[in-house]
């Protein structure tokens, strides 16, 4: 049985909240389904989680569900219309802004300092600014343009310390707590030290919830490496982080987030904008198919759909195609490729069954065994051996049913649920069944199995068989 590698993550809103058009998105080959946070109601999203859950129960096809954290929301306060700005014009901008100044939904006062940059309006005005007043901002228009109600503000010069988890997030990640997702993703992580909140509420909870660490900041890309080590996943956000930068550097930073995200074994999610067009067109540009294509040749470990299955035209269409783009990809021979992995990055408590999980990714390659199947309790070695990519397919095994769910955000990994067990001989009478069951191989075929000698026990994997079905 053939399955993609590259996952896919879909955004539910209001063009796809229906059953109808969740079970259309999952048969078509979404994996994980994105909540987007800055939009609806606790109920309307509690309606979501359990159609999802429900209608991946009635297919026997996990997914996982991704909740996206609003987080600060940096945006111009109402406008009287449009308003135009001339370059050199001094702009004042204000929390409390009297008649003449541009009103703000945040305070930007305390954070930023004479002679950094604001951007408005997604990036289509920028300012620099030369003197704070109080709770006022006052800076020189570098450029002309438009602004108008409630548009997009970036800073890239900027670190706002503590403010990337609001209160408003707090509220929304102690509700989805309760409601067993899988992912929480965090927005706008300038350091390693705007996860402690979140992963503190997560063990207060005793909740499994993995984090994934949003991307969109160039202060993020600045410190990059310990935001990758603390975190479990990461999403490279192109949209802001495309205002945060020159558009011409985005490219070589998603390169660089792809490497060490690899290097460090963390899952990585490619978003915005790669099948944009779809929004309004059946069909997506040339340049757009090469944008997911060239994600699934860098063989990361999911790519993105955002407003193409919230608000477009054709969301079915967009996963379809998607789907379509990552088959055609890897089904080439150039795809297929084992991965170098610096070890020296590999922290020491993970090196033990790396070494394993990566001997076991040659063992197959060597005796042509076109399937490994890794029993996991926790997830962790089905996600170690994925971060080698090896040829074979990985299958997983847990009697875990939320480590099932998150690993569909893994590259390579279909995971199989299986009942707990401590008894040896019950164990692989599980996994010989699964295989069988499953038609993950054939008769006669060589199968590598990863195992730990204490059955059923997390960070025990010491064990590689290689059985012949």
């Amino acid at each position: 049985m053939i399955y993609k590698r590259t996952k896919i993550v879909a955004t539910i809103g209001p063009a796809s909240s229906s059953p109808g058009i969740i079970k259309a998105l999952i048969r078509a080959g979404l994996n994980v389904a994105r909540l987007n946070f800055s939009h609806g109601t606790h109920e309307e999203k509690k309606e979501q989680i359990q159609n999802i859950k429900r209608i991946s129960k009635e297919l026997n096809r996990p997914v996982a569900i991704m909740v996206d954290l609003q987080g600060p929301k940096l945006r111009l306060g109402a406008l009287d219309g449009t308003r135009k700005i001339k370059k050199g014009d001094t702009i004042s901008l204000s929390i409390n802004p009297l008649k003449s100044e541009i009103p703000m939904q945040f305070d930007l006062s305390p954070y930023v300092s004479k002679d950094e940059r604001i951007f408005l309006n997604d990036g289509s005005v920028e300012l620099k600014i030369v003197k704070i007043s109080g709770k006022t901002i006052q800076a020189r228009a570098q450029n002309d343009g438009t602004i108008s109600s409630n548009k997009g503000v970036n800073i890239p010069d900027t670190i706002i310390k503590n403010n990337s988890f609001t209160k408003k997030d707090k509220k929304d990640l102690e509700f989805i707590l309760k409601e067993g997702i899988d992912y929480v993703a965090l927005s706008f992580v300038q350091t390693a030290q705007d996860l402690k909140a979140v992963k503190d509420i997560i063990k207060k909870n005793n909740s499994q919830v993995k984090i994934v660490s949003k991307i969109e900041k160039r202060l993020a890309v600045a410190n990059l490496e310990e935001i990758i080590k603390a975190t479990d996943a990461i999403m490279v956000a192109r949209g802001d982080l495309g205002i945060e930068m020159k558009a011409s550097e985005v490219p070589l930073a998603q390169q660089k987030i792809i490497n060490l995200a690899r290097q460090f074994q963390k899952p990585v999610i490619i978003a915005t904008h790669m099948l944009e067009s779809m929004v309004y067109n059946p069909r997506p540009t040339r340049a757009e198919t090469s944008d997911v294509a060239h994600a699934v040749l860098n063989q990361v470990d999911a790519v993105m759909l955002s407003a193409e299955t919230a608000m477009g035209n054709y969301p079915v269409e967009a996963v379809k195609t998607m789907n379509e783009i990552i088959l055609s990809v890897e089904e080439q021979t150039e795809y297929k490729n084992l991965i170098q992995i610096n070890w020296q990055n590999i922290p020491q408590t993970r090196r033990s069954v790396s070494a394993i999980v990566a001997a076991a990714a040659s063992i197959a390659f060597r005796i042509g065994a076109k399937t490994i199947v890794v029993a996991t309790t926790s997830g962790n070695t089905a996600k170690i051996l994925a971060s080698f990519r090896p040829e074979a397919q990985i299958i997983a095994t847990t009697y875990n049913t939320p480590v099932r769910n998150q690993l569909q955000l893994v590259w390579g990994v279909e995971c199989f649920i299986t009942e707990f067990t401590q008894n040896y001989n019950a164990f692989w009478k599980q996994i010989t069944d699964t295989i069988n069951k499953n038609k993950i191989a054939c008769r006669g075929d060589n199968v590598v199995i990863i195992s730990g000698s204490l059955i059923g026990v997390s960070g025990t994997t010491d064990t590689i068989k290689v059985v012949t079905i």
